[in-house]
């Protein structure tokens, strides 16, 4: 099997979104392997790596009946776990989500349009760093939940230049933006970004989610941090929302 017709999988099930502007809503998740950044809170360190090994396919929506399987897997046989899914109970979208999934476009390119010719809406969740990779998919894309990463959270020294070509290669679609704060947010750090945001794409929602403590970040912003960040983000860029992952809250994955 060729790169061209496979795709390297973590899993494939079925769940509630629990984060952003679709929070709520039933989703099929498709998790590709691989990312190229390493943010200090990830809770898909499973999902990091770009290369093969096992997989897991859900059989039955939420009931985590898993099939393993070994990726990379055919893009058929993808397509298939996720109709599968799709059509046993009604689903707003399918989440193209990672790791970073734009590290596989060229295999999106070749897999997309397969969700497409079954009638499946696609979100696609990126870190927002690959701006080539997001203009190769974009026509089979639907909605776009894209991360802005503040170093001061992050650690990971993403260029906010790299942010800005990526929005404005996106901004065409029903695209909004997430920011992870925590307590060690610098607010001018925060300013920089949502003035970007409101210079490129003035009606893109921001969804500020404070940090979800996990492996080496171990607390959460305060309260009133959390006040003071949006309080901040709202003076430059009207559409501004507080959302943590709800997810975690009602135990999904």
């Amino acid at each position: 099997m060729t790169s061209d017709t496979t795709v390297l999988v973590t899993e494939v099930f079925s769940a509630i979104q629990g984060e952003g502007a679709l929070v709520g809503e039933r989703q099929v998740f498709l998790r590709l392997t691989g990312c190229n950044i390493r943010c200090a809170y990830c809770d898909q360190p499973e999902a990091l790596e770009k290369r093969p090994g096992p997989c897991r396919l859900e059989q039955t929506p939420g009931r985590r009946d898993w099939r393993w399987r070994e990726s990379p897997l055919r893009l058929t046989e993808v397509a298939g776990a996720v109709d599968r899914l799709w059509r046993a109970v009604p689903h707003h979208s399918v989440s193209v989500t990672g790791g970073e999934p734009l590290l596989q476009a060229r295999r999106l390119v070749a897999l997309l349009p397969l969700l497409a010719e079954r009638g499946h809406s696609v979100y696609l969740e990126t870190n927002g760093t690959l701006p080539a990779g997001l203009a190769s998919v974009l026509e089979w894309v639907d909605h776009i939940g894209m991360d802005i990463k503040l170093d001061s959270v992050d650690h990971e020294e993403v260029d906010l230049d790299t942010h800005r070509r990526f929005l404005q290669a996106g901004a065409a679609r029903h695209l909004f933006v997430k920011v992870v704060i925590g307590p060690a947010t610098v607010p001018d750090e925060l300013d920089r970004a949502v003035a970007m945001v409101h210079e490129v794409a003035p009606e893109t929602e921001i969804f500020l989610q404070p940090v979800t403590p996990f492996a080496e970040v171990t607390a959460a912003p305060s309260p009133s941090q959390v006040l003071e960040l949006q309080e901040r983000a709202l003076r430059l860029h009207p559409r501004v929302r507080v959302v943590p992952q709800t997810h975690k809250l009602i135990g999904q994955l």
